[in-house]
């Protein structure tokens, strides 16, 4: 006699089990692809992997040390943030996810700066009123090198609805 369970049954246990944590960015168009081959605008990018992975890990150090000094942030709450408040939210655990996936509309050099747009896709860890699920927003990263590292110095990101 066979006891083992239908495969069917081993998929859905598979889908019932959480998914890994995880942080990703893609191009969205083949500018962005060819934007990427500058060492500036590929830096700036590795910084987004970095700060992405470190609010999807918890790791508040990584995150804060990825923050411009003179960081300033409209926020998807509707409020402005600089950069203590905005570690703060992170060590909070306002600003932590399962997900966080980018897709970059735009990529370019403004000056010594790398400006990024696109959409986020994010799973907040603690669900609330407003976020119990996937959140999609839009979103302007401005980056700087300060100090031999890329930094996040102005951020604007805003919840969109998704029909």
């Amino acid at each position: 006699m066979d006891i083992r369970p239908p495969i069917g049954c081993l998929l859905l246990a598979g889908l019932m089990l959480p998914a890994p944590a995880r942080a990703a960015w893609k191009p969205g168009n083949p500018d962005v692809a060819a934007a990427i081959r500058d060492d500036r605008i590929a830096g700036a990018l590795a910084a987004v992997d970095a700060i992405d992975r470190a609010a999807v890990n918890d790791d508040h150090a990584a995150f804060a040390a990825l923050l411009a000094d003179d960081l300033a942030v409209n926020n998807p709450q509707n409020g402005v943030s600089v950069k203590g408040a905005t570690g703060q939210r992170n060590a909070a655990g306002r600003i932590s996810y399962t997900r966080y996936d980018r897709v970059i509309d735009y990529a370019a050099l403004r000056g010594d700066m790398v400006l990024l747009m696109g959409e986020e896709i994010v799973l907040p860890k603690e669900p609330t009123a407003t976020s119990a699920q996937v959140v999609h927003r839009r979103f302007t990263d401005l980056w700087a090198l300060a100090d031999g590292r890329w930094k996040l110095t102005a951020r604007q990101a805003t919840i969109i609805v998704r029909p």
